[in-house]
């Protein structure tokens, strides 16, 4: 038993060790500021294992494929932020332009709990608004943000189209590789049966007599 949880381990180690590497190669940061990088280890190598990927060039698509998701997960979370920023503006109308103001501060640190108790509900009343009239408010407020973000995510969902096409032309060309070695096992085996069966045909006739 010891010996097969070493083995189940070993590939593992082996991937891990292999986009090191090609990390160090690329010079990629995989993280920003403020983001965990145990999450984002953890979360490409379970992609790598998904996609079964296992040559230096399979890991590194795979590893392309994973940090398109990454951006585009980063930019769903700045369209979040955006709305709640311009939600806090919306419930201060009277400060200063500059920094965020404690108001600002406290509004945003409730939606992003998402802790709409009785004391938020109250600086609604007193701004006339309710949630979904601020919500309106933030995304009339925040659209061409909202809409440049938009587009990021589509230029990252075009690319990452691009790293899949090409993971999958690199399987699928050792994958025909390997059918076509398969192929010709199975057609050289057949023709060796066809001519052992013609040479034995030729054995078993008897000789022409003499003369005939």
């Amino acid at each position: 038993m010891g010996r097969d949880m070493t083995e189940k381990k070993t590939p593992s180690k082996a991937i891990q060790v292999t986009h090191s590497s090609i990390s160090q190669l690329a010079g990629a940061s995989p993280v920003l500021p403020g983001e965990s990088a145990e999450l984002y280890q953890f979360a490409l190598a379970s992609t790598v294992k998904e996609l079964g990927a296992e040559t230096p060039l399979q890991i590194y698509l795979a590893e392309k494929i994973f940090e398109c998701l990454w951006w585009m997960r980063r930019y769903e979370n700045q369209k979040h932020a955006t709305l709640i920023r311009s939600m806090a503006s919306a419930l201060d109308p009277n400060k200063i332009v500059g920094d965020v103001s404690k108001r600002e501060a406290w509004v945003m640190e409730a939606l992003f709990a998402n802790r709409i108790d009785d004391e938020f509900n109250e600086l609604l009343k007193k701004e006339n608004l309710t949630l979904d009239s601020l919500n309106q408010k933030a995304f009339a407020k925040s659209r061409t943000a909202l809409e440049n973000l938009d587009q990021m995510i589509a230029l990252k969902a075009k690319t990452l189209t691009g790293f899949q096409a090409s993971y999958e032309v690199l399987v699928n060309r050792k994958v025909n590789i390997e059918r076509m070695q398969l192929q010709n096992a199975l057609m050289q085996r057949d023709l060796g049966a066809i001519e052992n069966a013609a040479a034995n045909d030729k054995a078993s006739k008897p000789p022409k007599a003499t003369g005939q």
